[in-house]
């Protein structure tokens, strides 16, 4: 796997190399042009099935040994039916029907810019299929460990003096693109000063259209010349706009990170001069509690199982799962520890099942119960991603 894969900060999908460079499959590589090389493989079948499309995804390659062919007629439309299908590369069994490839399944692949694969009979297709799941789960789990690792770094960040500029800093070294805070400095209506910035300077036009968002008073989100917008701040009181720039991938993970730093922004509370300077007080007892938060966060550490702790402050970050550590504490169901467990195993029921030592379908109820406590949906990943600070701060993974 590549550098960039592990450290997740680019998500690097399984492709045809990927799986060639598993030496234990030893499978042969027939044919692939580079378009048919940088194919994503999302999952991997077998079937001989004279039609297998109707069973299959866009990005699920397949593996066959061609018993479903009663003449080397049958091939190329077999393949064409998998090119619409937008099938990314076939699999053939060797030493099975055939000792070696059929040359009209390596024209038709060909042909169709499908990527096209000896497996030898000593390579079960299973083993390909669970090498496919394996690669593609050790890169949700680089993703998953990206975002916490950010997240975390941004929290120390807004610990620092700049506070908010230092956030901005480290959202944009992390996800490789140009950010800013927008905010409205004193004398903007009138014309007599520009937008007040913190990090990178957008294009003009992205600056007008997020001081008119500001100006609209309230909540909302625009795309402008590839920068993406997103206002700061309960509706009633919009604090700035969040601008990212060129260059950002905008999947889970990073909206995941984009939304807490929507969050430390807003609590900070940060505003134009003039209303800065009028509620200092209030903008420093924000901040306070905000760092109070945050190194609960980074420091909490292990409490003993048979004690509940006291109920959080509504400001602190483990109050979310509060409702979780009540329950625990009435009915003895474990939702705590079940859920930490979880999220640790990249959030795999069957993992989380082995190491608990019960059973995948216990582990999937107390999950669908601790969604309802929570009131989240946890097959989101910006769910899981919040729940899982909730974790940490207190002191429960």
């Amino acid at each position: 796997m590549s550098p960039a894969s592990r450290d997740g900060r680019t998500p690097v999908p399984v492709t045809l190399d990927t799986l060639l460079a598993r030496r234990e499959l030893q499978l042969r590589l027939v044919w692939a042009d580079e378009a048919a090389r940088e194919r994503p493989w999302a999952w991997v079948h077998s079937s001989d099935l004279a039609d297998p499309t109707p069973f299959l995804s866009p990005g699920d390659a397949l593996l066959t040994t061609g018993t479903q062919w009663s003449s080397d007629d049958d091939i190329a439309p077999w393949v064409e039916r998998l090119a619409a299908a937008g099938v990314p590369g076939v699999g053939f069994g060797t030493e099975v029907i055939r000792d070696g490839t059929p040359d009209a399944l390596v024209t038709a692949c060909a042909a169709h810019g499908l990527a096209l694969l000896e497996v030898p009979y000593r390579t079960p297709f299973i083993a390909v299929a669970r090498a496919v799941a394996d690669l593609d789960a050790e890169e949700r789990y680089a993703r998953v460990r990206w975002t916490l690792e950010t997240q975390r770094a941004i929290a120390v960040a807004a610990l620092r003096p700049a506070g908010l500029g230092a956030v901005v800093a480290e959202l944009a070294r992390r996800i490789g693109a140009p950010a800013a805070i927008v905010r409205e400095a004193a004398g903007a209506r009138t014309g007599d000063e520009g937008p007040d910035l913190l990090g990178d300077e957008p294009p003009r036009t992205v600056l007008d259209e997020a001081l008119a968002l500001l100006r609209a008073g309230r909540r909302a989100a625009r795309t402008v010349d590839d920068w993406s917008l997103q206002t700061v701040g309960a509706a009633t009181a919009l604090t700035g706009v969040l601008a990212i720039g060129p260059g950002s991938l905008h999947d889970d993970a990073e909206r995941a990170v984009i939304t807490s730093v929507v969050a430390l922004a807003g609590l900070a509370g940060v505003t134009d001069r003039d209303a800065l300077t009028a509620s200092a007080a209030e903008t420093a007892a924000r901040l306070a509690a905000l760092r109070s938060a945050v190194q609960a966060a980074l420091v909490a550490s292990e409490p003993s199982p048979a004690v509940v702790a006291e109920p959080p402050a509504p400001g602190d970050p483990a109050a979310l799962v509060q409702p979780l550590l009540e329950h625990d504490a009435e009915t003895g169901d474990e939702l705590v520890s079940t859920l930490g467990t979880w999220l640790r195993c990249d959030a795999v029921a069957e993992a989380a099942a082995l190491r608990l030592g019960i059973h995948r379908h216990t582990v999937r109820a107390r999950l669908r119960r601790a969604a309802e406590l929570l009131d989240r949906d946890l097959d989101a990943f910006p769910a899981r991603a919040e729940v899982w600070a909730a974790l940490q701060a207190a002191g429960r993974v």
